[in-house]
């Protein structure tokens, strides 16, 4: 008796990825819109490479999610080990011996790109450094860093230790999105301990051109990396570039990714809650005949300039519906297909009016009418 019934309904709605992009000089990138996940640019986003100090990114999510536990305040002093005290690299110029207050460690990760304040960390934390690599990779897991793997705290070389561009971004978009009250630490331009005062690396925060964090690494092996966020009229991107030349062209090129994402696109509400996609659905023993359709969620879209108007969206349900029906009961599904990627979008289709049951006499006459027996 019920069939699958598809209606088509367009409207100015779209998600899209730019036809024409540039190509960044770089091994691999991989930039998204934050909010919707919208893959902006990519090149060998999936390829394993040596992180470096893209690792402490992760060091510092788990101090801010032991935090958030409360196994930890800002304020909570951790011991200085000989081991932290001896790591090479470069260092927050920690003292063996003697203890370090938690936000200091968070800046002598994030601004000094200290090795021996990962060290001091990986062992408050987990007791070992060792131990604090498995915790670092079960979280990777847990967020969908399926092409990562983490031997150390702090990045230092190791052939089995690997990550991708497009981990990096889920790794940044996780703790922007996470812990946003501490995402500021990930923007600090200078941080002086111990009277030694040290630049943050990433050059593009002193270059006024929007970016405000997160995190630089260099390897010989893998070359210089950069994963980069900049904010523009309330809407975020997240890059991460691996692979450049040179610290200067890691951020000239994830410069070049980041202008470009936000001059090529625009957010836009494609459709909004309540919108009607279906004016008369047919009904199953109602005292109504038909009822009307509404999108029953709003949906935002970083789309291509080019592409605004040009959305289209099914509404997909078993017709006709049997009665009785409630306003907002959800009847199927609205689903948005992206024109360049074939990505699918659903959401809720649902009654945008109440029908009641019919009578008993008009049930009677729609069963003789369609030939159906009591």
């Amino acid at each position: 008796m019920f069939k699958k019934a598809i209606y088509t309904f367009l409207s100015g709605l779209i998600i899209s990825t730019s036809a024409h992009a540039i190509d960044l000089n770089a091994e691999s990138y991989y930039i998204v819109e934050n909010k919707t996940g919208t893959v902006l640019l990519e090149k060998n986003a999936d390829k394993q490479m040596g992180p470096a100090s893209l690792t402490k990114m992760m060091t510092a999510f788990l101090i801010f999610d032991a935090l958030e536990r409360g196994d930890l305040t800002l304020d909570t002093m951790m011991p200085i080990s000989e081991k932290a005290w001896r790591k090479g690299g470069s260092k927050m110029f920690l003292e063996v011996g003697k203890k370090v207050k938690t936000e200091d460690l968070i800046k002598g990760i994030l601004v000094s790109s200290g090795n021996d304040a990962c060290i001091v960390a990986s062992e408050f934390l987990a007791g070992t450094e060792e131990a604090f690599a498995q915790m670092m990779n079960d979280k990777a897991l847990e967020i969908g860093m399926l092409n990562t793997t983490f031997k150390n705290a702090s990045g230092w070389p190791n052939p089995e230790q690997v990550s991708t561009a497009k981990d990096m971004t889920i790794l940044a978009r996780a703790i922007l999105n996470t812990y946003p009250q501490y995402y500021k630490y990930f923007g600090i331009d200078r941080f002086t301990y111990s009277d030694i005062s040290q630049p943050n690396r990433n050059g593009l925060l002193r270059r006024n051109m929007g970016v405000d964090g997160l995190k630089t690494g260099h390897i010989e092996d893998a070359g210089y990396h950069l994963v980069a966020s900049a904010e523009k009229d309330g809407v975020r991107i997240v890059s991460a570039v691996m692979g450049t030349n040179g610290s200067r062209a890691r951020e000239d090129e994830t410069l070049t990714g980041i202008s470009y994402a936000f001059r090529t696109n625009s957010m836009i509400t494609a459709v909004e809650k309540g919108k009607q996609v279906v004016e008369a659905a047919p009904v199953w023993l109602g005292e109504a005949k038909t009822v009307a359709l509404t999108v029953g969620e709003s949906l935002e879209l970083y789309v291509a300039n080019k592409d605004k108007k040009d959305i289209k969206g099914e509404a997909v349900y078993n017709a006709p519906l049997p009665a009785p029906i409630t306003k907002g009961q959800e009847v199927g599904k609205f689903i948005v297909t992206h024109p360049t990627t074939g990505e699918k979008i659903e959401l809720p289709l649902v009654a945008g009016n109440a029908v009641a049951e019919a009578g008993l006499g008009s049930k009677a006459w729609s069963y003789i009418k369609h030939g159906i027996g009591f």
